[in-house]
């Protein structure tokens, strides 16, 4: 007894489980069937059916019946099935019945037509057919179908018109026009008007070459007329022209002058919309297109297929047969389309006389097709009735019940394999059901019975109904509704599961980690405890499907399940609590000792579920799985709770920071999150995760538990204030929180001090900017003495620096100083986490960085405002400007004084009438002070500076004058410059009247003082030798 057994062997699933009905026997068909939901319409009623009021149906009525649904929903099944079923009655013996697949080629359909048919007629028929058949090049028909398509858009245009003049003239019935047909005027108008129209596009050389192209919709569609078309080419194409088939991406000057103003007045380069239009007009005239391309290319005996057609309902009618038409798919037979509709709405019988043989027929059509539109009505009419296939509409649970039952049947028939299934079939008993559930000759394992059983009794391994369902819900759902589709049903759950992993199961790797890309929900999060955990999830995910905890997957899955696919671990946390329902088989003896189970049961006290909880389990879930994008208000709650946790946990002073950075600007939290549908900037550097951790199975389950975490206490402490992690499951959420933390936190510090410290240039640069207003470095001779100065704080500063030699000077230094400390703290916070020590080296490499950029734009407005302010002074202390010794600055101080003197004892030319200049006593006391040389010193400094072109040097040298001394120079020199100005007129007046120039007399005594003093000299040195 091997459970593998249970799984088909690859040659049985490649026998039996085909996506396309004509691929299986007829016998491994009857085998699959699962009986169809019909819909059938007619007489203003709708009345749901059987296959059996569909057959019965058919044995009644000589009509084409429409069996109409959509693509996948198994109308070529139906048709095959109804084939099968029509063998199985003992008239058929005399019915030639002809199915007509839905890949034939044109060439085909009128092949399997004429079938088994003898005669003259029909072997001359057969002969043009292969003639003609042989002959048939796709491209040339491809080529032929625009040459009609032509024809036919300029006699829709002439139709049109005529429709347009007649409703012109009659305007009462004009009122009865829906919108629908008046647009569908409006479009004809604009794309065949003659002359300037698609007829001249499509035929232009230049266009054609692109129409004409394997890849194309005319080429695919004359490709199925020529060749026929396979199983994956009906699925890609549904043989309309589109939009996009109309391709402007060359030059359009290539293309004629008719055709380039067809294109530019219906805008058809630019405009999306007249493309689609054009598309519509472009697909009215093909169906009638590739009908004439047909009766171009064949005829039989000077007659067409509708005469064809009844020569052959005639000999059958000789033979006293039946003829049975079944077509898989009215596009399969487009080119022929109306003369064989035509050829099955004719009467056998004419004039009470039974001309034609008894004709029965049915046409299977995709919803929608425009051929079976135009003629809707009148099929519907003859037919009595139209039968749908009902995918949707039931409820869900039928709607699933349908497709596990449908699964069973061919996990059933790939069991038997189809060798199998025929000799049972051809030796079947009326009264036995067939075919017989496969059994193992062994006998069942005990396991079997953990996946349980279809609604028909068979064995679902190696899927059980919560894996049914899993798939079903991922691949088959349509807006949210379950569809009952039994082609997606065989590719995405039957051979997505079987195909390829039978020996992989056997190896205990089936079902791999992500299998068919179904997540669990982020309640099961704790199954990444375990070993293997991102198989775990799977299993728990398809075969558990639905589950939101472990507690729930423990009630609802069975832990053989587990066991058999290899997960031990999962098998014994599972063994815990048996599912609902589960009877326990005879327990065995086991004298082994007995291994310890990992438990994951959430810690606290049970409550009952939250459905705010599960409301996040499913948000997060979705998230995870990418099906749908975080929302606005949980993307809140999680940056808040992100920075929340930033905040509580960085320590900034580890990284040498004197200040935390901070995430929040506003109140908006700069933290990106994957696939959030608000808030993301690409100006983020945090990030709650990378998008490439959602594709990790391991560290997405981590970090699905973290997100839930989050928003579960969020949610919780935002209806119950300060009830913090005392909730159902805190505690682990706790844990969570507390392990992501130890992570992230440091990692979100670690990238908003580097981005923080790519500052620090620009930074340091505002307070490099304040030091030459201050004049610093005055004395620093390297980059580490400069780096120094600014940390010394304002008020030291402002205690070294002399009174400022101008108003101005102060305004800009307080200015200064108030911004000193903060600039300066700007930077020491990004290298010191103290005030005890900072990252030397970090702060001198940036300083040096700092120091090359140019921040001396506001100097030369400085510049002009300090020199505005100090000019008076220059003047006034410019004469001199050619002393460079304090000794001559004493001496010079000591003539004016002399002069002074002189002046002022005669006193009839001092000046007394000015309030600025001082009596000669107070003035000669003012130009004695200046001899101290602080004065001086103040002096030279300022000179000095006036000629400095180096602007920050320029505003050094004016900070190192004194002021105070500078303004004392000034006055008195500025005192002196007013007496001088006025006496010096006047005593070279009194001169020039007395013809004596005093002071020329002083200089001759002096110099003969002088001369008489070097004699005595010489005198004295003489003697001293002899």
């Amino acid at each position: 007894m091997n459970l593998i057994n249970y799984w088909p062997s690859s040659e049985h699933i490649s026998q039996c489980i085909r996506t396309e009905a004509e691929e299986l026997a007829e016998h491994v068909l009857l085998a699959v069937h699962e009986p169809m939901q019909l819909l059938r319409v007619g007489n203003g009623a709708e009345q749901q059916c059987t296959e059996a009021d569909l057959l019965a149906h058919f044995l009644e009525v000589e009509r084409p019946i429409p069996l109409v649904g959509r693509s996948g929903v198994g109308k070529s099944h139906l048709i095959r099935w109804l084939e099968a079923q029509l063998k199985l009655q003992s008239l058929s013996a005399n019915w030639h019945i002809v199915r007509i697949p839905k890949n034939a080629s044109l060439r085909q359909v009128l092949e399997i037509l004429l079938d088994g048919l003898e005669g003259e007629e029909f072997e001359s028929a057969r002969l043009r057919i292969r003639s003609v058949g042989e002959m048939l090049r796709t491209g040339e028909v491809a080529d032929l179908l625009l040459t009609f398509m032509s024809q036919q858009l300029q006699r829709l245009n002439a139709r049109v018109a005529e429709q347009i003049s007649y409703y012109r003239g009659n305007p009462q019935a004009s009122q009865q026009l829906s919108a629908e047909e008046k647009q569908r005027w409006r479009d004809v108008n604009a794309h065949t008007m003659p002359g300037c129209g698609l007829s001249e596009l499509i035929t232009d050389p230049n266009f054609k070459r692109n129409l004409l192209d394997p890849k194309h919709c005319i080429y695919q569609f004359a490709s199925r007329l020529t060749q026929g078309a396979t199983d994956q080419e009906l699925s890609r194409n549904d043989y309309q022209i589109r939009a996009v088939d109309l391709d402007f991406s060359f030059n359009l000057d290539d293309l004629s002058q008719s055709a380039r103003q067809y294109v530019s007045r219906a805008q058809l380069n630019t405009n999306r919309q007249a493309q689609e239009s054009a598309a519509g007009v472009l697909n009215e005239v093909l169906g009638e297109s590739t009908r004439t391309a047909f009766r171009h290319l064949f005829s039989f005996n000077g007659g067409s297929f509708l005469d064809l057609f009844k020569d052959i309902r005639r000999t059958l009618k000789h033979q006293d047969r039946t003829l049975v038409v079944l077509v898989e798919d009215m596009a399969a037979i487009s080119a022929i389309e109306d003369v064989l509709i035509d050829s099955l709405l004719e009467e056998a019988v004419r004039d009470e006389k039974q001309e034609l043989c008894t004709l029965r027929s049915a046409i299977a059509v995709t919803d929608g097709y425009q051929g079976y539109l135009r003629r809707q009505d009148t099929i519907r009419t003859r037919a009595q009735y139209e039968w749908l296939i009902r995918d949707h509409g039931q409820s869900r649970e039928q709607t699933l019940e349908r497709i596990v039952d449908f699964c069973g049947r061919y996990l059933n028939a790939a069991r038997h394999g189809s060798a199998k299934l025929k000799a049972s079939w051809l030796e079947r008993s009326t009264d036995v059901s067939w075919p017989l559930i496969w059994e193992d000759p062994e006998g069942p394992p005990e396991e079997l019975q953990a996946f349980g059983h279809s609604p028909s009794g068979v064995p679902l391994f190696p899927f059980n109904r919560n894996a049914i369902n899993a798939l079903a819900d991922h691949y088959c759902s349509n807006d949210e509704e379950l569809n009952f589709n039994p082609r997606q049903v065989l590719n995405q759950v039957v051979l997505r599961v079987l195909r390829d992993h039978r020996q992989a199961c056997q190896e205990h790797r089936f079902p791999p980690a992500d299998f068919a890309s179904i997540k669990a929900g982020a309640g099961l999060i704790d199954l990444y405890r375990l070993d293997e955990p991102a198989r775990c999830e799977s299993l728990a995910a398809i075969w558990g499907y639905g589950c939101r905890s472990i507690a729930e997957l423990q009630q609802n899955m069975d832990w053989r399940i587990a066991n058999v696919f290899g997960l031990n671990a999962l098998a014994s946390l599972l063994e815990e609590v048996q599912p609902v329902g589960f009877v326990r088989p005879p327990t065995r003896t086991d004298t082994g000792p007995k291994k310890a189970r990992p438990t994951v049961e959430p810690r606290g006290v049970k409550t009952d579920p939250d459905p705010d909880q599960h409301r996040l389990e499913e948000i997060v879930s979705e998230w995870f799985q990418r099906r749908k994008k975080l929302e606005q208000n949980e993307s809140r709650d999680l940056r808040n709770a992100l920075n929340k946790m930033y905040q509580q946990y960085a320590h900034p002073e580890w990284l040498g920071l004197g200040a935390r950075p901070e995430l929040l600007r506003g109140a908006i939290v700069n933290i990106n999150i994957p696939f959030s549908i608000t808030g993301n900037k690409a100006t983020n550097l945090v990030w709650f995760c990378q998008e490439t951790d959602f594709e990790d199975p391991q560290k997405a389950a981590a970090l699905k538990g973290v997100a839930l975490a989050l928003l579960r206490y969020e949610s919780v402490n935002r209806r119950s204030n300060g009830i913090g992690w005392q909730y159902a499951g805190g505690f682990d959420d706790y844990l969570r929180y507390q392990s992501f933390a130890a992570r992230w936190v440091p990692q979100v510090l670690q990238t908003l001090a580097l981005m923080e410290r790519s500052k620090l240039n620009e930074v340091m640069k505002e307070q490099l900017s304040l030091v030459p207003i201050l004049g610093l470095w005055r004395t620093a001779s390297n980059d580490r003495q400069r780096l120094s100065e600014l940390l010394t704080p304002a008020q030291k500063i402002l205690e070294s620096l002399p009174k400022p030699a101008a108003p101005i000077l102060l305004e800009l230094r307080k200015s200064a100083l108030e911004e000193w400390e903060g600039k300066r703290d700007a930077w020491l916070k990004l290298v010191a986490a103290n005030d005890h020590g900072m990252d030397g080296e970090l702060a001198l490499r940036s300083f040096k960085e700092a120091s090359k950029a140019d921040f001396k734009q506001k100097l030369p407005r400085y510049d002009r405002e300090i020199t505005q302010a100090l000019q008076s002074s220059f003047d006034v202390l410019s004469v001199l400007d050619g002393y460079s010794r304090h000794e001559q600055f004493c001496l010079l101080l000591d003539e004016m004084s002399e002069i002074l003197r002189g002046v002022s004892e005669g006193g009839l030319h001092y000046p007394t009438q000015f309030s600025d200049v001082p009596n000669a006593k107070r003035m000669r006391e003012a130009l004695n002070s200046l001899k101290a040389s602080e004065v001086w010193a103040a002096v030279k400094v300022f000179l000095s500076s006036w000629d400095e072109s180096d602007l920050p040097k320029k505003l050094q040298l004016i900070n190192q004058v004194d002021g105070q001394k500078l303004e004392e120079a000034v006055q008195a020199l500025g005192a002196w410059d007013k007496f001088y100005s006025y006496v010096l007129p006047r005593l070279e007046n009194e001169n020039r009247q007395s013809g004596l120039d005093v002071l020329g007399q002083s200089q001759e005594r002096v110099t003969g003082l002088l001369k008489g003093l070097t004699g005595t000299l010489k005198d004295l040195l003489e003697a001293c030798s002899e």
